[in-house]
């Protein structure tokens, strides 16, 4: 299941890094973004201010803004399954813990999780995966017309 996940949540941050790129080819550089961003959190922000700044994008404002706010919550709650260390395992089910660095210090955060949530979750980053490449096209359509990604 986690392979499946990292698989299809890596064509959903692909189409998001797509759309970006579409966009600062056909419409311009976006405000602070001189070179693609390459973490998620960057995307979404670069993603954020092109749908803001850039006039010929404003018609996608609402559904742009959907889609960045799944990317994050959806992003979160993946790299929370995908990147804790399993340290119990029994039918189904497992505990893992994560380390995040609070105040200059390692600090573990615990999760418990089943196979329900992991198949779940790949569930919505598959729609998310839809959704972005719906958008993309969309964007495409409008910005340059003729053209296919």
């Amino acid at each position: 299941m986690l392979g499946l996940m990292t698989l299809t949540w890596a064509w959903a941050e692909t189409s998001l890094a797509m759309t970006i790129g579409i966009i600062q080819e056909h419409v311009g550089p976006i405000k602070g973004h001189a070179e693609p961003p390459v973490s998620l959190t960057r995307k979404i922000a670069c993603f954020k201010i092109a749908l803001r700044d850039m006039e010929i994008l404003h018609p996608f404002q609402q559904e742009g803004a959907i889609l960045a706010k799944s990317f994050k919550e959806l992003g979160t709650r993946r790299n929370d399954l995908v990147h804790a260390a399993a340290w119990q395992m029994s039918e189904g089910q497992f505990h893992a813990v994560s380390l995040n660095v609070v105040a200059g210090k390692y600090t573990g955060k615990d999760h418990r999780f089943d196979i329900g949530y992991a198949t779940a979750l790949t569930t919505e980053i598959a729609i998310l995966s839809d959704n972005i490449t719906a958008f993309m096209l969309k964007v495409t359509t409008r910005i340059a017309p003729g053209e296919n990604p």
